[in-house]
């Protein structure tokens, strides 16, 4: 059963999230699942598998909340890699998303629609919280971190994968300025996401020292060899094209294609790399815990 824990307005940037996931519930797993990641020196199959291998595999029991958990591939690789069954909990604002995470999960998960500003759970509730490239759209991130170290127990795991400043790369910035050559030219444009202090290592610290201890920021490359078309079609997972005309997406995509294809090696494909970053830190004992004002 999903729970539904919607609050009756959601701010203009949750609405379009909100929307783009239920008709696209999945995407973002199946942009990154595939994707090898490497953080100092260890390689894992995607960038996912660094969030569910904080999760220990014995037999102790655990509780896990997944924040905007998607589709529910995190929890599920959560599940298939412990002995003994945790108790799995998921949050998402999208409805498609939880209904894809419920045909995924079955039965082992609570899967609940909310904010992560506003968790449905009780203080203490959870020894894990994990989050895969969802915080850094969140609205108001201080009461979602205030949010996170409520539901954690004293010494629970909160871990965190976002977005970073990505490589030189031929292939983003020909993408990126074809994006803004339509952009201007129809007038359109995507909601500004997310707080800039996601995106600065000191800046993350700062924001969770007052809550956690032992905080760690760790810089996470993830790789694909893919033909032109292929880096197209991921890209189209991505926010960036949503509100172009499809016609306009067909013009893009086949001069995108164009331009890229004499970059390629002899197979045909391009080493495509982007940068992600994963933080992860311990929740205060209530001794030390010193809430922000």
């Amino acid at each position: 059963m999903i729970r539904p824990q919607v609050p009756s307005s959601l701010t203009s940037n949750e609405r379009f999230l909100a929307d783009f996931h239920d008709q696209r519930a999945g995407v973002t797993s199946q942009a990154f699942m595939s994707l090898r990641a490497a953080k100092q020196g260890e390689v894992a199959t995607s960038s996912y598998d660094f969030l569910a291998a904080l999760v220990p595999k014995e037999n102790s029991p655990l509780t896990v909340l997944d924040v905007a958990c998607g589709d529910g591939y995190l929890l599920w690789l959560v599940a298939s890699s412990r002995q003994r069954p945790a108790t799995l909990m998921g949050v998402d604002i999208s409805q498609g998303e939880l209904t894809a995470a419920r045909r995924r999960l079955g039965q082992s998960a609570t899967l609940i629609q909310g904010r992560a500003q506003a968790l449905p759970l009780p203080e203490g509730s959870a020894d894990f919280v994990l989050c895969h490239m969802a915080l850094m759209l969140m609205d108001d991130l201080d009461s979602v971190i205030t949010e996170v170290r409520r539901v954690l127990r004293s010494g629970g795991v909160f871990s965190f994968i976002v977005g970073a400043k990505p490589p030189p790369s031929a292939a983003l910035d020909l993408y990126l300025h074809r994006l803004r050559v339509a952009r201007q030219r129809l007038n359109s444009t995507i909601p500004r996401f997310g707080d800039p202090r996601l995106s600065d290592p000191e800046q993350i610290q700062q924001l969770l020292t007052s809550r956690f201890d032992d905080v760690l920021v760790e810089e996470v490359s993830i790789s694909r060899r893919y033909s032109p078309s292929e880096i197209w079609s991921w890209f189209e997972g991505m926010y960036d094209l949503h509100g172009i005309p499809a016609h306009e997406q067909a013009l893009m995509k086949q001069d995108y294609i164009a331009a890229l294809s004499p970059l390629c090696e002899e197979d045909g494909c391009l080493e495509f790399t982007d940068n992600l970053r994963q933080v992860r830190a311990i929740a205060t004992s209530p001794q030390t815990f010193c809430p922000s004002t």
